[in-house]
């Protein structure tokens, strides 16, 4: 559902009218990313700016520092300035490891994966993407559905009221899931919220049995915090399941539990604005819920911090 972009920076930098049809049409709530090809993509975007009019400099300017939030990726491609100009190394790293499309100025070898930007439209097949989805419930393909999220954002969240990692079908999939963070997006906080029940595991219960329920979950040197909330009366519901990052959020109909292969899922791909909204449902400090105490930090081998 996330998809990866290469824009060329002198394509987009010199005509606002340009930059501002282009930037709108990215986004994880859209499916589309742009990949920060070169390191330095907002620095080349900016200086394409050169010969605009300071207004409309400005403007770019403060729509490229909103773009960072959750419209502009990097993925650390490698780029050589000495091998050939920038559609050079895009279609040279698309080769190597395909973006969705390649967004330039010209197409002087004709290759089916360049857009023009005269040419672009929301309707071409290789800007149509989907934002939503039916997953097998197994723990690699739940797993593999939300790893363009994984990889990004500062702080991850797990959100499922059933959570329970007494269960083998939680532990599976938050195992792939956590690999992928470990692997991709290391200096990440993950979150785990779920709901209080009275047939379900409490954070007392947690912590005792931390060593056993989380050692080969967590992976080494990752610590994860999880927070437990008990509905009020009269107050809002706990039942929808997400992941959420500060960039956006994936809702997960049937959650995190890997029933089987033999199921599907619907995952759909949420608002920015809805996104941060849930965010702010299990912040600490929030009165939607009630917090469950203690909040726990569990490593990896098992020790438990309260929060």
């Amino acid at each position: 559902m996330l998809y990866e972009y290469a824009v060329e920076p002198r394509a987009i930098g010199s005509s606002w009218a340009i930059f501002r049809y282009v930037i709108e049409k990215f986004g994880f709530d859209k499916g589309r990313l742009i990949s920060e090809f070169p390191k330095k993509w907002f620095r080349e975007v900016y200086d394409a700016t050169a010969g605009l009019p300071p207004v409309q400099k400005k403007r770019v300017e403060e729509a490229l520092n909103q773009a960072r939030k959750n419209k502009v990726v990097r993925c650390h491609r490698p780029y050589d300035p000495n091998a050939g100009d920038w559609l050079h190394n895009a279609l040279n790293e698309h080769q190597r490891s395909p973006f969705r499309a390649i967004i330039a100025l010209q197409n002087p070898t004709g290759n089916d994966a360049v857009l023009l930007t005269d040419d672009l439209d929301e309707r071409h097949p290789l800007m149509v993407v989907p934002h939503d989805c039916a997953v097998a419930r197994d723990a690699t393909s739940i797993a593999g559905a939300l790893r363009g999220l994984l990889r990004f954002g500062s702080r991850v969240l797990f959100v499922d009221p059933f959570f329970d990692p007494f269960s083998v079908r939680y532990k599976s999939t938050f195992r792939e899931c956590l690999g992928i963070v470990r692997a991709l997006n290391p200096t990440a906080v993950c979150e785990v919220h779920y709901r209080y029940h009275v047939d379900k595991p409490s954070p007392t219960d947690l912590e005792r049995e931390a060593a056993n329920l989380f050692n080969g979950v967590i992976p080494a040197d990752m610590i994860v915090t999880i927070y437990c909330w008990k509905e009020k009366n009269g107050g809002a519901d706990f039942h929808a399941r997400y992941l959420l990052t500060e960039k956006g959020g994936i809702g997960i109909d049937a959650g995190f539990s890997a029933e089987g292969s033999h199921q599907t899922t619907d995952m759909h791909l949420m608002s920015f604005e809805l996104s941060q909204e849930k965010i702010g449902l299990f912040a600490r400090t929030a009165t939607d819920y009630e917090l469950v105490e203690p909040v726990l930090r569990i490593a990896s081998d098992g020790h438990v911090e309260h929060l």
